[in-house]
């Protein structure tokens, strides 16, 4: 009995370490889609899009850019799989 029961285990743990589908983002991947976001979103050719810096936490993450002409960085928000959630100007006005 057992070795049956020892088995179903290995069976069911085994189970639950496959095909667990990735749902995270590379860094770099997250960047290029911020920077081609807020390229269409200012209008600023993509070669004036820069992401300067990507800062991760547990309720997602917040990629900081320069654009050319623009005082100020520009904020890209992702949630923590990795979608886009936003971006915005970081100053007023």
């Amino acid at each position: 009995m057992k070795p049956v029961f020892f088995m179903i285990a290995a069976a069911g743990l085994y189970a639950c370490t496959q095909n667990v589908p990735d749902t995270s983002v590379s860094e770099a991947d997250l960047q290029g889609s911020c920077e081609a976001l807020v390229s269409a979103e200012t209008g600023v050719d993509p070669d004036g899009v820069t992401a300067v810096s990507t800062q991760a936490k547990p309720t997602g993450s917040v990629t900081t850019l320069t654009v050319v002409g623009a005082q100020a960085p520009w904020l890209c928000r992702a949630d923590p799989f990795g979608v886009i959630t936003g971006v915005e100007y970081s100053q007023e006005g």
